[in-house]
């Protein structure tokens, strides 16, 4: 499922010489409560900024991808 969300923050992190991202969010019903995920890199879109945005891929209520939104043409 794609919920749309807001970009709040994002943390690069390198565990054992893997590249990962925590992201910060927030739902749009919920703008009050940041939420937080870790990601690796490649599940992540690396054009996204603090401010942006996003549709997140979610299974279960966990963030499995965070993507920019596909812009319509």
């Amino acid at each position: 499922m794609e919920v749309e969300i807001r970009v709040e923050g994002i943390q690069r992190l390198l565990i054992h010489s893997s590249e990962y991202v925590r992201v910060y969010f927030t739902l749009p019903d919920n703008p009050d409560a940041i939420q937080q995920c870790q990601l690796p890199i490649e599940a992540f879109d690396s054009g996204l900024a603090v401010g942006d945005a996003a549709l997140a891929t979610m299974l279960l209520r966990t963030v499995m991808e965070i993507r920019a939104p596909k812009v319509a043409s």
